[in-house]
This record gives C-alpha cells, structure tokens and sequence, in this order.
C-alpha cells in the first residue's frame, strides 16, 4: 500500500483526490488559514463522524448475517467489491497509466477493469476452482486500494482518522459487544451460513 502511494500519485492528482475527498468526507473545512489547534480538533470531529458511519454499517452487517439475510448480504458484498475493484482500481489504473506514459487504448483499459473487477468478485464469494493464493490476491489488492484512495486525505485528516480508525478496532475487535468480535462469534458456530470475503483466511505452514 506504501508503494502504491508513493509510486501511483502525482502533484496534480494528489491536489485533486484532497479537493474531492474533502468534498465527499469532511462535514467540517480544515484549511491552512486556521490554527493548528482549530484543524486538529476538526480533524478528529470529521474522523470520529466516518468511524461511527464505519461503525453503524458493521453492525448492520452483523445483524444482517446474525438473522441470515444472506442474499441482501451477498448482493451488498459483491456490488460493493465490484465498484472498489473496477472504479476505485480504474482510477489507481489511470493514474499510474499517465504517470509511467503506459500505452494503452480506452476499450482495452475499460476491458481489463471489467475483466480484473469480475475476477476479484469469483475469486473472493465464489472460490470454487479458484487457488488460495489468487483470492489472497484480491483481498490484499483491496486493502491497497482502499489505502491508496484514503491517502488523498489531507495531513490532519490522515492521521486523526488512523488514531480514531485503531481506537475502533480495538474496540471493534476486543470489547465484549464489539461488532467485529460478535461476527467472529457467530461465523465459528457449526450451523453458521458461509460468507466468504468477510474475514480474511490465511493457512498456517
């Protein structure tokens, strides 16, 4: 994810994914105008409003899987993963397209992104035929998508929303009614539906 951001950016996209993702994510305007003070508690008022919206669709995932509304489960997963791998992976495409001067033409882009989208989406809820290691893949590509995208957040953004992200899984994960906890609770149950692509599976050597 590191060499993502650091190799796959430019000055002009990085001045336009802080524009847009202020824009989309941030109730209260940071700006260099202010004190640091000021930005630094805006930074973490604008966090803690993403980590409750975070933490308000984990738990609608858990009550969703809890009460095996598994087809409006399933329907939400792979649409959601088909937009961050196709639009969200596009965008991460083009840019290092323009940046490295890659030669490529627009049906072949737009067919590799369909092709690179519906792959990720069978090898992650399907799976049937598909290598551990291909669906490890596409789990990791996801996180380096997700952390490529969220780079564009602006110095105090960025890190009082790491603080607030790691306060919430500790929380999340460790504390008795955590969401993540419950769900991991509940898909170790022997008559627990199978849902691939929410946690991530790794085998021991």
């Amino acid at each position: 994810a590191a060499l993502a951001v650091l190799y796959i950016n430019t000055d002009q996209t990085k001045a336009a994914g802080e524009r847009a993702l202020g824009q989309s994510y941030q109730v209260f305007t940071i700006s260099d105008e202010q004190s640091a003070a000021t930005n630094l508690g805006l930074g973490f008022v604008n966090s803690l409003i993403i980590v409750c919206a975070i933490g308000a669709m984990t738990f609608l995932i858990v009550l969703l899987y809890k009460y095996k509304c598994m087809k409006i489960l399933i329907g939400y997963m792979i649409f959601a993963s088909t937009m961050l791998l196709g639009f969200l992976g596009g965008q991460m495409f083009y840019v290092a397209i323009n940046k490295y001067r890659l030669t490529i033409d627009v049906i072949s882009f737009y067919v590799t992104m369909y092709n690179f989208a519906i792959v990720g989406v069978l090898a992650v809820f399907y799976q049937k035929g598909v290598p551990t290691y291909i669906t490890q893949f596409y789990l990791v590509g996801t996180s380096v998508i997700v952390a490529w995208q969220l780079s564009y957040f602006n110095g105090w953004m960025a890190w009082t929303l790491l603080i607030m992200l790691a306060l919430y899984d500790l929380c999340a994960v460790l504390t008795p009614c955590g969401p993540l906890k419950a769900l991991v609770k509940l898909m170790s149950k022997d008559d627990a539906p199978t849902m691939p692509g929410l946690l991530y599976e790794a085998g021991l050597p």
